[in-house]
């Protein structure tokens, strides 16, 4: 973790993966193995982060660094970039040791790229309060 004044960044060791459509039934609402995993293995990491919340409106820079599949004609990683969001900022809300609400994010800007060689896989998470006029926001 890295901390300013004004902005705190974190690095969360956890591979990258999009949010699954919920499947309801008679029994409950239910994600994917592989989001639900995610989800457990997020719920592992944040333990290490007892932080105090920031309050106000807040600025987010997220990166998720994917693992490359072992053939692919494609630059970028597969999944909606809207999806990837949906994982980290619900289980960090859930902690309440980053924000009270992610209704507090004004601007956001995230980016997936495939992970280099000799790299780890995982998401690189900066944020910190900024005005709630957004467009000041880079």
């Amino acid at each position: 973790m890295t901390t300013t004044s004004n902005t705190r960044t974190y690095w969360f060791d956890v591979e990258p993966v999009p949010a699954s459509r919920p499947r309801v039934s008679k029994w409950g609402t239910f994600y994917g193995k592989r989001y639900e995993k995610f989800r457990r293995d997020m719920r592992e990491v944040l333990r290490e982060y007892p932080e105090a919340p920031l309050l106000g409106p807040l600025a987010v820079w997220i990166e998720f660094h994917i693992a490359p599949p072992k053939t692919t004609k494609r630059d970028w990683p597969r999944g909606d970039v809207d999806n990837y969001v949906k994982g980290p900022l619900d289980s960090m809300t859930k902690h309440q040791g980053f924000w009270k609400d992610d209704d507090q994010i004004v601007f956001l800007k995230a980016t997936k790229v495939f992970t280099l060689e000799g790299k780890s896989n995982g998401i690189k998470l900066t944020y910190g309060r900024c005005s709630a006029d957004a467009s000041a926001v880079r």
